[in-house]
């Protein structure tokens, strides 16, 4: 009865009835009691989010064992692995997203967890993820076809292309990290289609503006809590390339990235922070208190940014693939 009722419901608002009976949450797909969702779409979620949990740990046990990696406690990484594993599995056994999708989508969600996390806790990209991660995106593309392919290698020589022409002309406000790391996201986004990479392009901006106007904010109220009445140095935005001459850069500092520079002993645990603590940097202190420690100004990660961004718009293209929008069609295909 109440599938019933609930079925009448979701169809009154247009919702057509082979989309209810693909989800696999109404009839058929309600638990005995009616309280929980089963069904193939639910199935596949759990499925996913297990065998994310897996990758996870897989992943924490390679940036242990990186040369310039990390040690991540459980279960934060398996945690989030296993969310956008599960959607995926989810939306693909409910029929909603093609099965073709999923070995990209849940690569670029690997790396999108993996990587960023070595890029927020020390403004750094290892080569050992961002170099075999091109091949790899064009490999899981196959499943898409060789337009997709072909259209993923163009892209990811158009984004690095355009990132090493910005490194070249601003180094400072561009690290070769993120350089390489812009050829696999190239490829994924280009393999759904020219508009996905415009985007993804644009949502990275939007993000990364975000996350900048936060630190600066949170800098803002730091400071003026520590000193009333003092003016108030901001710390510098993010890529805005304002560190001062021989200062350590983060994420999008070439030297950070290379470990050239004199701050680089710092971040492989050479000196302690501002806060006494080892392995640490002053401007990763500043990053991670919001700012107003002594040192070079606080610069943003731009790996987080671009492999977010990246794999919502690669995800929202596959669900909706062939609807056309403000930039032409979003799908794939």
């Amino acid at each position: 009865m109440t599938s019933a009722v609930l079925t009448a419901v979701v169809t009154a608002r247009g919702v057509p009835g082979e989309w209810v009976a693909a989800s696999g949450i109404l009839p058929g797909g309600l638990s005995p009691g009616g309280l929980l969702p089963s069904g193939p779409g639910v199935g596949w979620a759990v499925l996913g989010f297990g065998l994310g949990m897996l990758g996870g740990a897989a992943g924490r046990v390679l940036l242990r064992r990186l040369r310039r990696g990390t040690r991540v406690p459980p279960p934060w990484p398996d945690v989030a692995v296993g969310v956008p594993w599960a959607g995926v599995g989810g939306a693909a056994g409910a029929g909603v997203l093609p099965w073709s999708w999923a070995p990209l989508l849940l690569g670029a969600a690997w790396l999108a967890v993996v990587a960023s996390i070595v890029d927020l806790r020390h403004h750094r990209l290892p080569d050992a993820l961002t170099l075999p991660a091109l091949p790899a995106a064009l490999l899981l593309a196959v499943p898409l076809g060789v337009a997709s392919v072909g259209r993923a290698a163009a892209g990811a020589a158009v984004l690095a292309g355009s990132y090493l022409l910005v490194h070249a002309v601003s180094p400072r406000s561009l690290g070769l990290g993120d350089v390489k790391l812009a050829a696999p996201v190239g490829a994924l986004l280009a393999a759904a289609s020219w508009p996905a990479l415009l985007l993804g392009c644009a949502l990275t901006a939007v993000v990364s503006a975000v996350m900048a106007g936060f630190v600066v904010a949170r800098a803002v109220r730091d400071q003026r809590e520590r000193e009333p009445g003092v003016p108030v140095a901001l710390p510098g935005a993010a890529r805005s390339g304002t560190a001062e001459p021989g200062a350590p850069g983060g994420s999008s500092g070439a030297a950070g990235r290379r470990g050239g520079s004199p701050g680089a002993a710092g971040r492989r645990g050479g000196s302690p922070d501002a806060a006494g603590r080892p392995g640490g940097s002053p401007d990763a202190a500043v990053w991670r208190r919001g700012g107003g420690s002594p040192g070079p100004p606080a610069e943003l990660p731009l790996g987080p940014p671009m492999l977010g961004s990246a794999w919502l718009v690669v995800f929202a293209a596959a669900l909706t693939s062939g609807v056309s929008g403000a930039v032409g069609a979003v799908g794939g295909g």
